[in-house]
């Protein structure tokens, strides 16, 4: 038996709480507050004070324990208070504990002289074997009998009550209840209190304590229970007064060392309280996400040494409280708790879960960010469907959605999901969506796997990541293919943190899933550096670039057509014969024109086109239109160009974007409309020097070079390209 109690002060204030509550003055919440400041011990001890006195009070046999003076001084003040009716009653009580322990083989002599000196006490001149031993039920097995047998023996008129006990209030004979019925506020009994079992024994709570549970999980089977909750009388709240929206709000005090769940959810009526803190007990509809009826009572003996759980069913005007204080059941080998009922506002609802003696606690900053980052994931699709908030510490859990890599080869990437897995004869069906993070993050990519619409396995480092899929942990796919999947069919473990498929489901889910998502496979093993260079050439750059030369060869070109233009193009014709007619050093110029028709018309194919051909048409005079094809190619780091003139005024074109001088600049903005005009004004220039050549084909070195200054000029006027 505890010997903790023994300040006379803190009895006297325990007592008269104790005494209230059993008369209907208090609830057992007012009861709570009018002790604070006052006692030392938790509410859990003072619960089970309250139970030992009402216990007392109406001859059942209680199994808690408390201090041989804490005992004493009950026994007199029910004496001193209520009289030897009620007197007697608190003695078989106190005898039923007695032999309920010698029972248990955990024998409290200290009941024996608890009883033995209060009786001698009060004057009453019987012995401790002679007092009949309360059952747990009040009435049952006789024992209901062999007290008013007792009592009729020693209640008689010479009987002399009198005795050296102070006296704080007057002497009572009648009953509490009687009291009651004769007073003249008639106040209503506010408090029952119901004793269970909380088979089996509860040293298997001890065992919770050592599960391999993450603060992160434990927390969330409690958000589980509130949301679950919601979403079975989601309507019925709706039509609460005053609801606006499912709100479950964890605290945890460093200080006091206590965490605190509280929701205003639907709440829960005496059986289905039952079920939340027996430890047999399951949910026997198994579905949703509180589907194993487990997640409270093992969350909570996880997290710490004792815990209290109150909860109003909306609708009803009963509030239920019960405590489990496992250092304290364990010590005294008790298996039972007890459950108490208050009145309160048939409008109120809702669970609280106030954990104290907390053992795994959350002061660590990494864990803090921990828990709100994986609460955020876990609940992501309630938190944005705007009906539910989850809130940690003061603070809001909130989920951001990841970017999506849109605009490349012309599409977003992000794509449905719906496939069958088949296994062992059971189809086993999933839906959700792969998709492309851009930019990627190694932390948040991989699937995250729902089941209920809840995140079983996945968040932030916790997505999952087959290496069938994604391979090495710094590969390209690690850090970009993501995706949701729905897992509903597939078997989960009781902690709720995997799924059951260690028998080869697993690899067969894979394999299904790899075949669902080979494209996406595909561009996430590309890096941005390939990404961008694919997409700097992809067909709708090459459109987009047609487009803006077109308009700047329209510009440029647009007085060509008058006369004076093919005049001056006349004169400059004729002016580059006379130069080579005139020159005298026109064979020093061999040299220079087989370079030129070595590198240049008679270049190798280059190996691989890589873009759509766009198509432009020059106006170089009112009459003469210059068609053009031109393509980026790569394969050949010797030329940077290559062109064939396929018929009059019509040329392929050719640039090399592999050409080493090109290489740096091929990424920059703009470069590939530099480059493009300044190919064009190149063909053009040649095409113009040959026209001006002499009767021998001779061009002189200058003639291409006047001719690339004009086409260029002409084309740096247009205004768009100036303001780039």
């Amino acid at each position: 038996m505890s010997r903790g109690l023994s300040n006379e002060n803190e009895m006297r204030s325990i007592y008269e709480a104790s005494k209230k509550i059993y008369e209907g003055k208090y609830n057992v919440a007012n009861a709570l507050r009018s002790l604070n400041g006052k006692v030392s011990g938790t509410n859990a001890s003072m619960c089970m004070y309250f139970e030992i006195y009402a216990c007392m009070r109406n001859a059942k046999c209680y199994k808690m324990g408390t201090s041989e003076a804490f005992t004493k001084y009950l026994l007199n003040s029910i004496f001193q208070d209520s009289g030897l009716d009620a007197y007697i009653n608190a003695l078989s009580a106190v005898k039923g504990n007695y032999e309920y322990r010698m029972s248990v083989n955990n024998t409290q002599p200290s009941l024996v002289r608890a009883c033995e000196d209060s009786l001698h006490a009060c004057g009453i001149e019987i012995s401790f074997e002679e007092i009949p031993a309360a059952n747990s039920v009040p009435g049952a097995n006789g024992d209901n009998a062999q007290i008013e047998s007792l009592k009729k023996r020693l209640i008689a008129p010479s009987f002399d009550r009198e005795s050296p006990l102070p006296s704080h209030t007057q002497n009572q004979t009648s009953s509490p209840r009687m009291m009651l019925e004769m007073s003249p506020n008639n106040l209503p009994i506010t408090a029952d209190v119901m004793e269970i079992n909380i088979q089996p024994p509860a040293s298997i709570l001890n065992v919770f304590s050592r599960l391999s549970y993450k603060p992160w999980y434990a927390i969330a089977e409690f958000v589980d229970n509130s949301t679950q909750s919601y979403m079975s009388h989601r309507a019925e709240l709706e039509s609460a007064p005053g609801f606006e929206k499912l709100i479950v709000d964890v605290r945890y005090d460093a200080q006091k060392n206590t965490l605190t769940v509280k929701d205003n959810a639907f709440g829960m009526e005496i059986d289905r309280f039952k079920d939340a803190i027996l430890l047999d007990s399951r949910n026997e509809t198994q579905t949703g996400r509180n589907e194993f009826g487990m997640g409270l009572k093992t969350a909570a003996s996880w997290f710490g040494k004792i815990w209290t759980v109150t909860s109003t069913q909306y609708g009803s005007e009963n509030q239920y409280t019960a405590t489990i204080d496992i250092p304290l059941l364990d010590e005294q080998h008790l298996q039972g708790t007890t459950i108490f009922r208050d009145h309160v506002a048939s409008d109120s609802h809702g669970t609280e879960i106030f954990i104290e003696q907390v053992t795994k606690k959350i002061t660590a900053s990494r864990t803090i960010g921990k828990i709100r980052d994986l609460l955020s994931s876990m609940y992501r699709r309630d938190i944005n469907s705007q009906n539910i908030e989850i809130w940690f510490n003061g603070e809001p859990i909130v989920f951001e959605e990841y970017p999506v890599l849109t605009n490349f080869r012309g599409k977003s990437w992000k794509k449905d999901l719906d496939f069958s897995v088949e296994f062992e004869n059971h189809t086993y069906h999933v839906t959700g969506f792969v998709a492309i993070m851009n930019p990627g993050s190694f932390p948040k990519a991989g699937f995250a796997l729902f089941r209920q619409d809840r995140v079983v396995i996945g968040g932030t480092d916790n997505n999952y990541k087959p290496f069938q899929i994604f391979g090495q942990a710094q590969s390209q796919k690690s850090l970009k293919l993501f995706g949701e999947l729905n897992m509903n069919d597939f078997p989960v473990n009781q902690a709720k943190d995997g799924f059951i498929w260690d028998d080869g489901l697993e690899d067969a889910f894979i394999n299904v899933l790899k075949d669902n998502i080979q494209e996406y496979i595909n561009i996430a093993e590309l890096s941005i550096k390939e990404r961008a260079s694919e997409l700097l050439f992809s067909d709708q750059t090459s459109a987009e670039l047609q487009q803006n030369v077109s308009e700047t060869i329209s510009s440029a070109f647009g007085n060509e057509a008058n006369p004076d233009q093919s005049s001056a193009n006349s004169t400059s014709a004729s002016s580059d014969k006379n130069e080579i007619d005139s020159s005298a050093n026109a064979a020093e110029n061999t040299s220079d024109i087989s370079e030129y028709i070595d590198t240049i018309l008679n270049a190798e194919d280059l190996t691989e086109c890589i873009s759509t051909n766009r198509e432009y048409m020059v106006p170089v005079t009112n009459i003469n239109k210059v068609h053009f094809s031109v393509q980026w190619a790569r394969g050949s780091r010797r030329f940077w160009i290559d062109y064939e003139e396929l018929g009059d005024d019509d040329y392929e074109v050719k640039i090399n974007i592999d050409h080493p001088f090109f290489m740096p600049f091929s990424k920059e903005d703009g470069f590939q409309k530099v480059l493009e005009k300044f190919a064009i004004a190149f063909v053009l220039a040649e095409r113009q020097a040959k026209l001006a050549s002499d009767k021998d084909g001779y061009i002189k070195a200058t003639s291409i070079n006047n001719h690339m200054n004009r086409y260029l000029e002409k084309l740096a006027e247009d205004e768009k390209w100036n303001n780039t």
